[in-house]
């Protein structure tokens, strides 16, 4: 059994190291720090130009993007939100995105959005679709429904920690995730690979996978970019994230773990 790595990105320097380090598939985002929202169409581009001087045509990395415009784990948007992640996907669909990665819930109520994932899936066409962690921000007692949608509606990854912060910390409720999802798939015949993420690291996703019984596995195997003391750190919002150390993908800890996992499978 293969088990695929999955890497999310938000930097050029950190989608090459992940390619370098053996990485499965990435996730492109913009913005990490903010839980990830979507990239732009000049990111997409000069990676797959990256991937495309490769020279390597039995190593095919996808890469999948995420569809998300603001920050919040509310995961609710209104029509003219929509609208701004629909003209989103459609550029980058446009130049070269082999899937897409997308969430949204409904006000209060506990459960995924229909209408508003109908509208991706459909506009995403016959790419690939992961619903992500906005799975984590419903209502436990609804785990079944909400993973039974999220099939239904086309999605054929789900991005989850468990409902809990960190997969490690949620991995009891993935093993059962993991059960509904292969008893929807002998009811319904429509089948959605789990992938546990969040807190990933070569020191806990042998442990995750195992317990969980999942093939695939999501990280960003990251690691603090020394800094130039020469710049002078300036707050470039309230928050001043900026002034927060850059993190980017370490192609060492992507080689770390897919060696784990290589073992696993031998």
């Amino acid at each position: 059994m293969h088990i695929l790595v999955e890497i999310c990105v938000d930097t050029y320097e950190s989608a090459v190291a992940a390619i370098q380090g053996g990485a499965d598939r990435l996730e492109l985002c913009s913005a990490l720090s903010e839980g990830g929202l979507t990239p732009t169409v000049g990111l997409l581009r000069q990676i797959k130009q990256y991937l495309s001087e490769q020279n390597d045509p039995t190593k095919i990395i996808p890469v999948y993007c995420m569809i998300r415009c603001r920050r919040g784990s509310d995961f609710c948007y209104s029509e003219q939100e929509m609208n701004v992640m629909l003209w989103d996907l459609e550029m980058l669909k446009q130049y070269g995105a082999d899937g897409f990665v997308f969430g949204a819930l409904e006000p209060s109520s506990g459960r995924v959005h229909r209408e508003h994932c109908e509208q991706i899936v459909a506009a995403a066409g016959k790419l690939p679709m992961t619903f992500h962690r906005a799975i984590d921000c419903t209502d436990e007692r609804l785990l079944e429904e909400n993973l039974n949608l999220v099939a239904q509606l086309g999605f054929s990854t789900v991005l989850t920690s468990g409902l809990k912060p960190t997969a490690e910390q949620g991995m009891e409720t993935i093993a059962n995730m993991k059960a509904m999802t292969m008893n929807i798939a002998k009811v319904t015949g429509k089948s959605l690979q789990l992938m546990p993420g969040s807190g990933i690291s070569a020191g806990n996703a042998l442990q995750v996978l195992q317990l969980t019984g999942c093939d695939a596995i999501h990280g960003s195997a990251s690691i603090v970019k020394p800094s130039d003391d020469t710049t002078r750190a300036l707050p470039m919002g309230a928050t001043n994230v900026d002034a927060l150390p850059l993190k980017v993908c370490s192609s060492a800890k992507v080689q770390e773990l897919r060696r784990l996992i290589d073992n696993i499978e031998a």
